[in-house]
């Protein structure tokens, strides 16, 4: 059997894994059957606790798969937003469903504990029936075969990390704002990775933190949960992904001095020419000059011929299409970029997966992913050979990292040398 099945917590704005919250609901639809709603809390409920596990073996749609698997870990979960993803290259966008309980209580009683509680089921369900109709349209059970590797990768990838949450010092509602506080679970905050975007490179924000871009001050209210936190970032890690995709091997050497090098310049003002020439345009004389430019102005146009050509192109490692029909503004430049964004993302989940089973028996974890950079709460007991195994499992690709170590996330010290 395939079902639908939407979760329904205790407390809306809190994260599913903050101590003060749970599930309250779980409503449940056989994919072309009736519907049902599962028990937890909730006093219009005749029971409680009732049993959900018999879905386990089952084949399961849901808004969110980290959502589900923070529950329970069901076996075969497919993201209904990859569904509509897959099919608009956009994310659901999750403010058409409008329910005018919802709308009443989470403006009036937005501070209120537990408010799904008092919300009656049968809105809980008017709701549920909505975002089925609406996300479920674009369910196809012949085409879910797409959801595949991709889809329980980046699934285990991204919940294993916000799992982990951050370890947050006292004074974060002070260095963010008073509205963190209600967020704060046994002294830290949790991630909430959105997949689904539009380029698909995952942004990260919840309980009023930006985790994808926060300022060097905010920085600092992250700390370790044991000895220090060390984090791992990789060297021009977009020129290196390039280098991938067109045959043109970098060595261990910085990539900027690389191609300071064959421009003739300084550092610096080669990172600014080499930003110019991938998101301005390649100018003849440096893809005439430099190979590395004139073979990626190569496989920009290649890229950009199929794309016109088929309608259509896949990402290079899961195959994920994008669709020309959903891009009425693309450009051969723009649709290079979402290809390496695309590259980006898929190369770092393989190795999340790889950081997480390698993790599994240590006290170290990975606790924060931000695009060319992984954040570790490392634990000394796990030993200083960790730090040296994470940094080969980061660079296993050929893809250089720096590491830096330090008691908060806004003061680092480098250690590179050390590792």
């Amino acid at each position: 059997m395939s079902y639908i099945v939407i979760p329904i917590f205790s407390d809306p704005f809190l994260h599913p894994l903050h101590k003060d919250n749970g599930l309250s609901l779980l409503y449940i639809k056989e994919l072309d059957g009736k519907s049902q709603m599962i028990c937890q809390f909730h006093p219009d409920c005749v029971g409680v606790l009732e049993d959900f596990t018999w879905l386990e073996d089952e084949l399961i749609f849901t808004p969110d798969a980290k959502v589900l698997q923070h529950i329970h870990p069901f076996k075969n979960v497919i993201d209904m937003n990859w569904e509509w993803w897959s099919q608009t290259n956009k994310p659901f966008d999750m403010s058409k469903v409008r329910n005018n309980a919802y709308d009443f209580f989470y403006n009036k009683y937005y501070n209120a504990k537990r408010l799904n509680e008092i919300i009656p089921i049968l809105k809980h369900k008017e709701w549920c029936v909505e975002l089925e109709r609406q996300m479920g349209k674009m369910i196809d059970i012949d085409e879910s075969a797409g959801w595949g590797d991709y889809g329980k990768d980046v699934t285990e990838a991204f919940t294993y990390i916000e799992k982990n949450g951050v370890k947050v010092s006292d004074d974060v509602c002070d260095i963010f704002d008073e509205r963190v506080r209600k967020h704060i679970s046994n002294g830290r905050l949790y991630t909430k990775y959105n997949l689904w975007t539009s380029t698909g490179r995952p942004s990260n924000s919840f309980g009023n933190v930006n985790f994808a871009a926060m300022k060097p001050e905010q920085r600092k209210a992250i700390i370790p949960e044991y000895d220090m936190l060390v984090e791992y970032d990789y060297d021009a890690y977009h020129l290196r992904l390039i280098g991938d995709l067109i045959g043109y091997k970098f060595e261990k050497e910085s990539v900027h001095q690389h191609l300071a090098d064959k421009y003739g310049c300084s550092y610096d003002e080669a990172k600014q020419k080499s930003f110019r020439q991938l998101y301005g345009g390649i100018e003849k004389e440096i893809r005439k000059n430099i190979t590395f430019f004139s073979l990626t102005y190569d496989k920009i146009n290649t890229f950009w011929g199929y794309f016109n050509d088929n309608k259509f192109i896949k990402t290079d490692i899961y195959n994920r299409k994008l669709l020309s029909k959903n891009y009425t503004d693309m450009n051969k430049n723009k649709l290079f970029n979402y290809l390496i964004q695309a590259y980006e993302t898929e190369s770092n989940i393989k190795t999340i997966i790889e950081l997480k089973r390698y993790l599994l028996d240590k006290k170290t974890k990975l606790v924060l992913y931000g695009y060319d950079s992984f954040l570790f709460d490392f634990s000394k007991q796990d030993g200083v050979s960790t730090l040296t195994d994470i940094k080969n499992i980061l660079e296993r690709n050929g893809h250089m990292v720096k590491s830096q170590a330090g008691s908060n996330y806004g003061e680092m010290n480098d250690i590179s040398d050390r590792l």
